[in-house]
């Protein structure tokens, strides 16, 4: 029998700026490493790849593997495949492609994502426990972002990376960030050279630098630590007049010696402890950086309604660092927005409702993703006010999870509403 097995892609663009990376206005080569992982040998292997994504443009789709011995694993180098990304694609922009082989009367497909330019964000995870960091960026995934995760960033370029999130734990299960080290260094230049940066920790603020030799990161936060804490963390409350306002959530994480942090020179409140009265999330606006900055884990929240879900925050710190996923919504600024649509829940998870006014007339509603792709176009019962998008295309295929966009057209008006959808 014959079995095969995607390993990874490759991108050549010598043609281009040399950077191993699939850029903006970039044509580039394309190669995939595929494993034999049968019990016979494949002869003559050929594949074709397939992507229907706005922003790519293939302009040689085929890829001839030939001989593809047993337990061996081989990269089409001499006959890659040729790919184009549009000069307005965004940065960190992922696009979805297929790849078919063919053997004889063998075929299999197999699913792979090209970044475009600079991801969207980075994780990195030291901490010895490990989950919260792991739920972060599995939520930035689900939204639709376009990042890694990691627990080693030695030797790693920072700057393909358009935010870094930053999650050392609570003690006593924490790393320290050796005060001028190699990974402090590398973090303090990023910031310098115009970086945004989300960094929790229970002791990271107020305990690590003076007591544990950890690095001292609240002048570039603005962030003063005025208490080492206790634990007492919980509930966790946003403030008005920042991209935290409305939010509200309890708290279920490690709580130990939580540092209490305050505002200063640039930095501003963003969360403080509700029922005992101290702060614990600082935000910095810099002319050259931004930064967050908080003394609990965000993975830890506890999800609640409207606004108050991990998924809300994570996609306004985003918003806050100036990283969105297209700008769709800068071009639906014009929406006369008559039709008052909602969508809940938001997020939703598997589903969402879509609700208008009883004496509103909406024939269609199309859902559209993140880099402006009509996923589906509903068609509302007569005479009713909503409908239910179960998450799926217009041939019933599971779409992925991530923002998306309800628009509503008639004669008269225009409503465009942005929601999130958790898969």
């Amino acid at each position: 029998m014959k079995y095969l097995a995607f390993n990874k892609t490759k991108i050549y663009d010598s043609g281009g700026n040399n950077n191993g990376r699939l850029d903006p206005g970039e044509t580039v080569n394309l190669t995939a490493f595929l494993k034999n992982t049968g019990g016979a040998d494949f002869t003559n292997l050929n594949t074709t790849i397939q992507c229907s994504d706005a922003y790519i443009t293939i302009t040689d789709n085929a890829g001839n593997f030939g001989l593809l011995a047993i337990d061996s694993i081989k990269e089409n180098v001499s006959d890659p495949y040729t790919i184009r990304a549009s000069a307005t694609t965004p940065q960190g922009h992922s696009a979805y492609f297929r790849l078919i082989a063919v053997d004889g009367a063998f075929c299999d497909t197999f699913e792979f994502d090209v970044v475009i330019g600079t991801y969207h964000y980075m994780v990195w995870n030291p901490d010895p426990t490990g989950t919260p960091g792991l739920r972060a960026d599995s939520i930035l995934r689900a939204i639709g972002y376009s990042g890694v995760h990691v627990t080693n960033m030695s030797g790693m370029e920072l700057g393909i990376y358009q935010a870094i999130f930053v999650c050392v734990g609570i003690y006593p299960s924490n790393y320290i960030i050796t005060n001028n080290g190699a990974e402090a260094t590398m973090l303090v230049n990023y910031l310098n050279n115009g970086g945004r940066m989300y960094l929790e920790g229970g002791d990271v603020w107020y305990y690590d630098p003076p007591y544990q030799g950890g690095h001292d990161f609240g002048p570039l936060f603005g962030i003063y630590p005025s208490a080492d804490g206790s634990s007492d963390l919980g509930p966790v409350l946003g403030q008005s007049g920042t991209f935290t306002n409305g939010m509200n959530f309890t708290y279920s994480g490690e709580n130990s010696y939580m540092d209490h942090i305050d505002p200063t020179g640039t930095g501003f409140l963003v969360f403080v402890d509700s029922d005992n009265s101290y702060n614990c999330g600082v935000a910095n606006d810099v002319s050259t950086y931004r930064t967050v900055g908080t003394s609990f884990e965000l993975g830890a929240l506890v999800d609640a309604g409207g606004n108050s879900t991990r998924a809300a925050l994570l996609d306004s710190i985003m918003h806050f660092f100036g990283i969105s996923l297209i700008a769709i919504e800068e071009q639906n600024q014009s929406c006369a927005s008559l039709i008052k649509l909602q969508v809940f829940p938001n997020p939703g998870s598997g589903y969402v409702m879509l609700q208008w006014p009883v004496n509103a007339s909406v024939e269609s509603i199309r859902i559209i993703d993140a880099t402006g792709r009509i996923i589906n176009d509903l068609k509302p019962a007569a005479n009713s006010n909503s409908i239910r998008w179960n998450g799926v295309d217009a041939e019933g295929r599971k779409a992925s999870g991530g923002i998306y966009f309800a628009v509503v057209e008639n004669d008269n008006s225009t409503s465009c509403t942005k929601f999130i959808l958790i898969q």
